[in-house]
């Protein structure tokens, strides 16, 4: 049986709920990379912290396909006896439901054969899959050697990446993976975008992008190397021996490491004035 929360009919009636008609889809945003955010039509939804929260990220996640009771009572109570984990998992869709029928009139969270779902009303924009299509996309054009498109889409998803994927919840286990699986696809596209500017010689464009991937990981020493060489195409030595300095200082610090041969090599290169 379909179960769609406790929301009565006559509820839509009451003059909180103006009658309208409902439309084929509705309209629903979310934000998981950076600060997690869900927008419906107009309205920005501001949900109190709960494990309720936390299982409708996950549904809002997986929204293509429904998840079955037990796997996510397997995933949030992992440790829990089975009819104890069936109860939290009740609990917490109980309090979501009431949560969310105080902001919006439609159902969200729906029961269909065993498992929970969005409801298929809603039309799901969720900036994770956005990203990835971005990426994806960049790569094809990339590998056609259409490169103004490629930038084009590498930007977009740039944009789109806010921060690292559901950074207020960094210790709940499922986040975890899918976290790391984003920021590798983020940093390899940085990465791309890094070298087709260069190639291009577009500096300033190329020290940008290498900036943002140092932000993420301070120890890529490609990612020195690359500034460097891009600070002393522009006429700025002095920038590219600090950033030399920065390079050592992350290893060191990080990974108790020297850089790199060829790295050092750019570096002494640039101290004599020579071209790199």
């Amino acid at each position: 049986a379909r179960e769609l929360g406790t929301i009565a009919t006559s509820k839509q009636k009451n003059t909180n709920y103006p009658t309208r008609q409902i439309p084929a889809a509705v309209p629903i945003s979310v934000q998981m990379l950076g600060n997690f955010n869900i927008t419906i039509q107009e309205t920005n939804l501001k949900l109190p912290s709960s494990r309720g929260l936390s299982v409708l990220k996950y549904l809002l996640l997986h929204h293509k396909q429904n998840t079955p009771r037990e796997v996510l009572m397997d995933i949030f109570w992992p440790d829990a006896e089975p009819d104890t984990a069936r109860n939290n998992l009740n609990v917490a869709i109980h309090s979501l439901r009431r949560a969310l029928r105080s902001v919006f009139f439609l159902p969200v969270i729906i029961f269909e054969d065993g498992a929970y779902g969005i409801d298929a009303n809603l039309q799901v924009w969720l900036d994770v899959e956005e990203f990835e299509k971005c990426v994806k996309s960049g790569q094809r054009l990339e590998d056609r050697n259409q490169l103004t498109a490629a930038v084009a889409e590498y930007e977009a998803a740039i944009s789109v990446y806010q921060g690292d994927f559901l950074e207020q919840n960094p210790y709940e286990e499922w986040t975890v993976l899918e976290r790391e699986r984003l920021r590798i696809t983020y940093l390899d596209m940085l990465d791309r975008l890094c070298q087709i500017y260069f190639n291009q010689e577009h500096h300033a464009a190329c020290i940008t992008i290498g900036q943002l991937i140092l932000l993420r990981d301070s120890c890529r020493e490609d990612a020195h190397s690359l500034l460097m060489r891009c600070y002393s195409r522009q006429g700025q030595d002095h920038l590219a021996l600090r950033q030399y300095q920065n390079c050592v200082k992350a290893l060191r610090t990080e990974l108790e490491i020297d850089p790199a041969p060829e790295t050092t090599r750019i570096y002494n290169r640039i101290r004599r004035h020579e071209p790199v």
